[in-house]
Order: C-alpha cells, then structure tokens, then sequence
C-alpha cells in the first residue's frame, strides 16, 4: 500500500515536471516567434509602415505629456488642500472645542481616505 502511495505521488509530481516543461518550452517559442515577427517588422520600411510608427510614436509622447501634466495637476491640488487644512485646522483650534475638532478632522480623513481611492497610481520605475 505504502510502495502505491508513493507510486501514485511519483507520477503526479512527473505530470507537474512534464507540464513545467511544456510550459517552459511553449514560452520559449512564443518568444522566439515574437522576436522573428518584431524583426520581420522593424525591417519593413515602407510609407505605410513609417507612418504607423510615427502616429505610435507621436501617440505615446502625447500620452505621456498627460499622464505628467495630470500627475503635476493632482499634486498641485493637495499640496493646495494640505495647507488650506493646515489654516482651517489653526484657525478652528482659536474658536472651536477640542471635540469638534477631532469630528472635522474625522470628516477630512474620511475625504481624504476617498481622494486616495480615486487617485491614479503612481508607477515608480
């Protein structure tokens, strides 16, 4: 019974090993036929061809002008609402009971907590 056991783990640890290496050796062709295909195009020169890379090109640099001037925008503003808080926050501890002030600040890290949410994700590289 013991001798199955391991007969039947053997063979199930044989089918993952067969499987990984199908899978390794799948990923390698997909590689290289990515790789013939990407130089297959990059030797292509015509009209059509430069004119596709040069909209992709002109595309992804517009893309990116955005995606820095939203960024810049985005970190504006709350550097803007962090000292606007800073002076609501003075000023209410002039007129305001400490109670009161612990709720407003409640409220703001509720909004702040939600702000965060609807960012967009800063990729670091």
């Amino acid at each position: 019974m013991e001798k199955q056991i391991l007969d039947i783990l053997n063979a199930g640890l044989g089918l993952v090993k067969s499987g990984q290496e199908g899978l390794d050796k799948a990923k390698a062709d997909f590689t290289k036929s990515f790789q013939e295909l990407a130089a297959k195009g990059a030797s292509d020169n015509s009209e059509a061809s430069v004119r596709v890379r040069e909209f992709v090109d002109k595309f992804l640099n517009e893309a990116k002008e955005l995606t820095t001037a939203a960024n810049k925008t985005y970190e504006d503003t709350r550097a803007k609402a962090l000292e606007i808080y800073s002076q609501v926050v003075e000023e209410a501890k002039k007129i305001v009971p400490q109670d009161q002030i612990d709720a407003i600040k409640a409220k703001f890290s509720e909004v702040t907590e939600t702000v965060k949410k609807a960012a967009p994700v800063k990729k670091t590289a």
